[in-house]
């Protein structure tokens, strides 16, 4: 019969974590206050002449996440295994260490195999070098995740319904409300109160917008009057607009207004959030703060003004590379002379109000930045001219004999256990060769891992010269469109931060112009 190998509690870690099975009406420290209790009863009868898991071996997680990169403990917990005093983990159930998708499990499955950690649960205790417990523990992890995307399908309906009778799913209520629980019948919903105190303040705004204030003045407006938004900070034209396009506020919930998609970006998967125009929307219980007049008129206005960020497109080469020093971007401003000559175009911080930076002319900008894109072509050139750097591929032939030689322990371990277990061979040797092979792997994988940490990243700089000459080129093509004066810079620039000082003149149209601060941060 299979027994534990000789170990001590303080070679065994402890995870806890709440599960969607767990009762819903125990908090999360209720729920782990209990597994913990269990898991040291299961102790003390297997090690009844020791003490309890150390403090410091416990992990407790108390967030929710689907995934281990959503998971700080379990993130720690398998940084701790790397060490050869951890000889197990303690969980409750295999699925309490992950229900992530195939890419999670077989993560953990590879870090606790090849760290020789065993896995104990309540009911059977997994050691992940034999095929058998192997299969068995990736089949509960499999079935775990079945049930995750099982119980988010289930979830995912009943909060549709939820929003289709009106009530209010969100976690924090849009700014002039406040999130509050009523009874349905026998049912508690969720919904939403109008704030006596931010109530008017949003009707004000609205008001405001439709007889004609534009969203940067009502923004102005709120700071000058010191209202702060929900979170405490101040309000910008991006806050503003964002409220006038709130349908809350005329009494409407909505569904899938901001859906979660995946997308795949430089070979990662990634989650965002961008803007769903075909949302579903639907009465909600809650009280409208804003009339349909009104609503309808503000949408009227908003319906009239042009498509800022096509208009910026086409005029501003700059676009989404150049930032101020306070963190706001810079813009392209127009201004006119006494109403009739246009002035030079300039560049402008959106938060200048506040970071008091001065703006610059569009074409000095231009010039600062086509001196910068020189002196990297000709940096690239210095870096041609010498020999070719063959490190990375040097680094590479360390990397492939060290994945050989880890390969070759794996097999010479598994050849070890097959004449152990089939052959009879005797335990005091089969215990010293499988010490030495387990020694001799750690240290191969920390080598490994070392390795593919350090490789250098080779660069192409020909390429990368090429293609900061072509945008060198169209800055100074006056026939280039501005759109590909845009690409091409965004090719070669990650961003521009700007910083520069006021005018030393109480007059601000005259005195000597501070030089312009630019940190440039290329793509190389």
């Amino acid at each position: 019969m299979w027994q534990l190998p000789k170990m001590s509690v303080d070679d065994i870690l402890m995870y806890l974590r709440k599960s969607r099975t767990d009762d819903p009406a125990l908090s999360v420290e209720e729920v782990l206050s209990k597994h913990e209790q269990m898991l040291d009863d299961w102790v003390q009868r297997n090690f009844p002449d020791s003490k309890t898991i150390p403090e410091g071996n416990r992990y407790r997680e108390v967030v929710s996440g689907e995934t281990i990169e959503s998971r700080p403990k379990v993130q720690e917990l398998l940084r701790r295994i790397e060490s050869p005093r951890v000889k197990a983990v303690l969980i409750v159930e295999p699925q309490r260490l992950s229900r992530g998708d195939l890419e999670d499990i077989g993560r953990l499955v590879k870090l606790l195999r090849y760290s020789n950690t065993i896995v104990i649960t309540l009911q059977y205790t997994y050691d992940l070098r034999d095929e058998r417990d192997r299969d068995m523990f990736e089949r509960e992890l499999k079935r775990g995740n079945e049930f995750l995307e099982y119980q988010k399908r289930i979830m995912g309906n009943g909060r549709l319904l939820s929003v289709q009778n009106g009530n209010f799913i969100g976690q924090k209520p849009p700014y002039g409300y406040r999130k509050v629980v009523i009874k349905d019948g026998k049912r508690k919903c969720h919904t939403l109160e109008p704030d006596p105190d931010r109530a008017p303040i949003v009707k004000m705004v609205f008001e405001m917008y439709a007889s004609g204030t534009s969203a940067c003045q009502i923004a102005r407006t709120l700071r000058n009057m010191g209202i702060a938004t929900a979170d405490g900070g101040k309000w910008v034209t991006s806050s503003v607009k964002q409220m006038l396009t709130n349908d809350h506020y005329i009494g409407m919930v909505h569904w899938n207004k901001r859906k979660t998609v995946k997308v795949v970006e430089d070979g990662d998967v990634i989650a965002t959030r961008p803007r769903n125009h075909d949302y579903q929307s639907y009465p909600g219980k809650h009280p409208a703060i804003i009339d349909k007049d009104l609503w309808d008129a503000v949408q009227a206005v908003k319906g009239k003004l042009p498509p800022v960020k096509d208009r910026a497109r086409n005029v501003n080469p700059f676009a989404g590379i150049v930032y101020c020093q306070c963190g706001a971007r810079m813009s392209r401003r127009q201004y006119m002379n006494k109403g009739v000559e246009r002035c030079s175009p300039r560049l402008l911080c959106e938060n200048q109000t506040e970071c008091g930076t001065a703006s610059c002319t569009v074409a000095e900008f231009s010039d600062a930045v086509i001196e910068a894109l020189d002196q990297a072509i000709s940096d690239f050139e210095l870096k041609i001219e010498r020999e070719p750097d063959d490190s990375a591929a040097v680094q590479q032939r360390v990397i492939a004999k060290l994945e050989k030689r880890l390969e070759d322990l794996e097999r010479l371990e598994l050849a070890q256990w097959d004449k152990y277990t089939q052959e009879g061979m005797p335990k005091h040797i089969f215990e010293q060769l499988n010490s030495n092979v387990v020694r001799e792997k750690e240290n191969v994988q920390k080598q490994l891992q070392s390795a593919r940490e350090t490789v250098p990243k080779k660069v192409d700089y020909a390429q990368k010269r090429e293609t900061f000459i072509s945008a060198v080129n169209s800055l100074r093509d006056p026939e280039a469109s501005v759109r590909e004066k845009n690409l091409l810079l965004k090719k070669c620039i990650e961003k521009v931060v700007y910083s520069r000082k006021k005018k030393d003149s109480d007059n601000r149209r005259f005195g000597v112009p501070e030089p312009m601060e630019l940190d440039f941060h290329f793509k190389v």
